[in-house]
């Protein structure tokens, strides 16, 4: 099991084996969630409030998915993110 020390000013970092499962990379963001003694960290998605075009996506999708869980619902949206990220990467790496 991964380990790590917690420095000063309460920075830790993430086992190489940890960002590699969670496909974290310099400047990701993560949210923490706090249950008794336990905590769990998730891979977090910032969006601009002014990609309206987004928002509007969201709701679609909100409305699609009405009564589906709502972890998996937050899941999806998530991989949606990040999958339109990852093409943005690429294709600014090909036209350089």
């Amino acid at each position: 099991m991964p380990w790590a020390k917690v420095l000063r000013s309460g920075q830790v970092t993430f086992p190489k084996e940890v960002r590699e499962l969670l496909n974290l990379k310099e400047g990701d963001i993560v949210d923490f969630r706090i249950k008794g003694s336990e905590v769990t960290i998730r891979p977090k998605v910032m969006i601009d409030k002014e990609k309206a075009d987004v928002w509007k996506m969201f709701d679609e999708m909100h409305n699609k998915m009405k009564g589906e869980d709502p972890e998996k619902v937050e899941k999806l949206i998530e991989e949606a993110i990040r999958g339109v990220r990852k093409k943005k990467i690429t294709s600014r790496a090909q036209k350089k």
